[in-house]
């Protein structure tokens, strides 16, 4: 049926179209105002140090647009669509602060020894990617040096900093704010400095992208933790939150991982057989490049193992590893959990979320090499 002209030589779709484009031109008016905004936020940020991302706000941001809707219908695409303004504001800001920097941001690896860590060419490649003019640089501190360190590092430039053993939990008691997982796991190693001293702990997340990326199944399984130490802790509190139905603890000495994790089975790992176990996670540094032809476990131990996962990553395949592979049992190393821990540091430094692709990318470009 062919359109009918009204009173003013305009169809009726015509004349709504009309009314649509003006409507467009008075939001994009109001929409620069808000970028302006925007920009007078993203530079007090930058002045003050503080993160671009700021989940509450956002959240009030939503229940501010739609404490003003008069149709329910609009409801989800209100949201959706002030979600993607937001989106984009982040991202404004973001660039504006990189741009805007007459120096680097500088981030660092806090610990007492540091050997050869691929760390800086993590963050590098990240910086890289994402456009970002940065430094990652290994900083040694003696134990005598952690008094005010947090305060120094800030005064020298410092936006951000990891943390390696034996300081995880030394620097807690100089945080403002630790996460949950933080908190449950007893330990940080990540920090924000801006205008609070904010601690998290990411290699619980990196330990569940690495477990996803290489479909090592996890939820309603039996799973045997090798080890007691740090890097465990992130490990069982993972293992714990998503519905593992067993964790048992295999360790040199039973009595004192008891005393650490009292909820725990622990078993002496020369007695340990992993037969009936769905995941087995190598959390101790046996194995690693000094001592690469040692294995927390032998061939036998490992027969009857439904999969296994060794944080190490360097070598790339352990003496573990290769038992596993003689016995047809799937296993990962530790480097895509190391690539997914970094780059959700930088989530909580730069204030965005960095796509999956780009941790899929930097853990090839790291694997080939």
């Amino acid at each position: 049926m062919k359109d009918k002209k009204t009173d003013w030589g305009l169809t009726p779709l015509e004349k709504l179209r009309e009314e649509m484009d003006a409507l467009d031109r008075e939001l994009s008016l109001l929409l620069q105002k808000r970028l302006d905004l925007v920009t007078r936020i993203a530079d007090y940020k930058k002045e003050n140090h503080i993160q671009v991302l700021d989940r509450g706000r956002e959240e009030k941001v939503i229940e501010n647009v739609l404490s003003v809707l008069q149709n329910p219908e609009y409801a989800q695409c209100l949201k959706l669509t002030y979600e993607g303004i937001m989106a984009q504001s982040r991202e404004f800001q973001t660039k504006r602060l990189s741009s805007s920097s007459t120096s680097p941001k500088k981030y660092a690896l806090i610990g007492e020894k540091l050997s050869h860590s691929l760390s800086p060419r993590i963050h590098s490649l990240f910086f890289e990617k994402a456009g970002l003019k940065a430094t990652y640089l290994l900083k040694e501190v003696p134990r005598d040096q952690l008094a005010g360190l947090l305060d120094r590092l800030k005064e020298e430039g410092h936006a951000g900093i990891n943390i390696t053993i034996p300081y995880k939990t030394e620097l807690m008691s100089a945080l403002n704010f630790i996460s949950n997982e933080a908190r449950n796991i007893g330990a940080v190693n990540t920090i924000l400095l801006g205008e609070e001293y904010r601690g998290y702990n990411t290699d619980y997340y990196g330990f569940g992208m690495a477990l996803d990326h290489h479909g090592l199944s996890y939820e309603g399984k039996r799973c045997a933790v090798l080890g007691s130490g740090g890097s465990s802790r992130a490990v069982i509190a993972f293992l714990k939150d998503h519905g593992a139905s067993e964790i048992h603890l295999v360790t040199r000495n039973p009595q004192e991982a008891k005393q650490k994790f009292p909820d725990l089975p622990c078993t002496d790992i020369k007695a340990f057989t992993a037969s009936g176990f769905d995941l087995v996670v190598n959390t101790t540094p046996v194995g690693m490049s000094s001592h690469s032809q040692a294995s927390p476990l032998t061939e036998d131990q490992l027969k009857g193992a439904g999969a296994v996962m060794d944080l190490i990553y360097n070598p790339k395949e352990t003496v573990l590893l290769s038992y596993c592979r003689a016995l047809c049992i799937p296993c990962a190393n530790g480097l895509f959990m190391l690539v997914a821990q970094a780059l959700c540091a930088q989530e909580i430094w730069q204030g965005y979320k960095v796509s999956p692709g780009m941790i899929e990318e930097i853990y090839e470009e790291l694997n080939r090499s």
